[in-house]
């Protein structure tokens, strides 16, 4: 399938509202995961694996490896009954390469068929590809470049881009199947693979999206080299040269060396070096600015395959703060109007702000049934730590910050210390500015709606201003001038309160 285009799918309108769950039956592992709904921004409720190793042997014997067939069938049993008591209303089993290469694969999914409860389903090498490389576009809707799903059995390559997929191809060259295949030199047949996709040329000099379990491993190991401070996959961006040169280092190692390094599971030091290898490989062939990984793949792109047109289009930072920020309100006063009346004061904001911005307001009562003394405190923490797709880890950063403000207009240092390391003097300004006028829009509001548009802020080149009606102004009282106080005082301006 070397330079294949990839179909675009339908949308399935047979999702429901309600849980739903896929098993991924992978080369070397079977999962569920449990999301609470099909949406643009899926969250896991729950998500267990069991090392199976169904491709073992599988190149040398042509067939699954038998005791890895048995372990499959009975924990696919009992991922079936997890997800009924979770009242899951669609169980879905995907079975990538390994299932679908072997000569008794298709004898496995008849005996999945007969099983009450999922739906069973040989994904080809080239849905594996456009299924994880939606996935990406489903955590990353601008990414660009080429995504690299690596599992135990194949690796999927797929060039993305404006929300679309281009050529792609599906590779037999998972570090599991290697390692037990006979076939000769598993690096040479890494490097070899590789090289002969030639429409990799063509998208050199972007970014390389990283998908697959042993590529996570490798990003943890080199978070704790780094001593990186948020410990988060999903969005971790590292130069391009800088990947290689960990990738090198660590496919000439051993098992036992690996095991000694910090950041490294036990379960990945024999296959780590052949994936770092393939990293290296790729890396080389496409001389990207930078390595992305992406915690998202082939179940959360399986999904976006099947949404609507006008459900993949919301952006998913937007999506995940809407969903799960009505769950955190107290009051009636809707996102959409603390949203409006702060557009005048951040005119001339980027769009990644405008982003962040709307999701500020939907999280900005994310902490009001926390003790006062802690509200800032555990707000940033929450944020900065949220399962929310759509943002970089320096976005993240400022999401928190903002919430941190928007509880206290002066948060310690030391609490915001990853916040810091991770943003620019522009972007702290930002969070401390938008937090400031969210605290200053509770004040007025008092979280009733209808009351934010009686007032009016607005900025001038030396003033914040505060427009009230006659009425209100002998009402305002103390706290509310000493908010607007701290809103103009992160703008660098004069507060002002005019009747107008």
């Amino acid at each position: 399938m070397d330079g294949e285009a990839t179909a675009g799918p339908g949308p399935d309108s047979t999702l429901g509202k309600g849980r739903v769950g896929i098993i991924d039956v992978g080369s070397n592992s079977i999962r569920l995961v449990v999301y609470e709904r099909a949406s643009r921004a899926p969250l896991p409720v729950f998500n267990e694996k069991v090392l199976c190793g169904l491709a073992r042997g599988l190149d040398a014997t042509g067939r699954l490896n038998p005791e890895g067939v048995e372990m499959a069938l009975a924990n696919i049993d009992r991922f079936t009954t997890l997800a009924h008591n979770m009242k899951v209303t669609s169980l879905d089993l995907l079975a990538t390469a390994a299932v679908r290469d072997a000569a008794d694969g298709a004898d496995f999914m008849r005996e999945l068929a007969s099983r009450p409860g999922i739906k069973p389903h040989i994904v080809s090498g080239q849905d594996e590809a456009r299924f994880s490389g939606y996935g990406v576009i489903c955590g990353m809707p601008d990414a660009s470049g080429v995504m690299g799903d690596l599992g135990g059995g194949s690796l999927e390559l797929v060039a993305v881009g404006q929300g679309r997929l281009g050529a792609s191809s599906t590779l037999p060259v998972g570090p599991l199947r290697l390692m037990s295949s006979g076939r000769g030199d598993p690096k040479k047949i890494v490097v070899d693979a590789i090289e002969n996709v030639r429409w990799l040329r063509e998208e050199t000099g972007k970014t390389f999206y990283a998908v697959g379990g042993a590529w996570r491993s490798f990003a943890r190991l080199h978070m704790e080299q780094a001593g990186y401070p948020l410990h988060i996959i999903h969005h971790y961006d590292i130069p391009a040269e800088e990947a290689r040169a960990v990738a090198r280092l660590i496919a000439v190692q051993s098992a036992k060396s690996l095991e000694k390094m910090p950041g490294v599971s036990r379960r990945r030091t024999d296959t780590l070096p052949l994936a770092c290898l393939a990293l290296d490989r790729l890396l080389a062939a496409l001389k990207p600015r930078n390595v992305v990984f992406s915690a998202f793949g082939l179940r959360e792109g399986f999904y976006y395959s099947r949404l609507s047109e006008a459900e993949r289009a919301r952006h998913p930072l937007i999506a995940f703060a809407e969903e799960q920020g009505a769950d955190w309100r107290r009051f009636d006063l809707a996102p959409a109007e603390i949203f409006d009346w702060l557009t005048p004061v951040f005119a001339g904001e980027s769009e990644a702000e405008r982003v962040l911005r709307t999701a500020a307001c939907h999280l900005s009562d994310i902490s009001w049934n926390d003790h006062p003394d802690y509200r800032a405190e555990q707000a940033y923490i929450r944020v900065l730590h949220l399962p929310a797709p759509g943002m970089s880890h320096r976005e993240r950063a400022v999401l928190a910050m903002t919430l941190a403000y928007r509880y206290k207009s002066d948060p310690k240092a030391a609490m915001l210390d990853t916040a810091l390391h991770l943003t620019d003097g522009r972007s702290r300004a930002y969070a401390r500015r938008l937090g400031a006028c969210l605290r200053l829009a509770y004040n007025l509001s008092g979280g009733a709606p209808g009351l934010l548009p009686q007032v009016q802020l607005r900025r001038t080149e030396r003033q914040l201003r505060l427009l009230v009606p006659p009425a209100a102004k002998g009402s305002l009282g103390d706290v509310t001038a000493r908010r607007l106080e701290s809103a103009a005082e992160a703008f660098d301006l004069e507060p002002v309160i005019v009747t107008s």
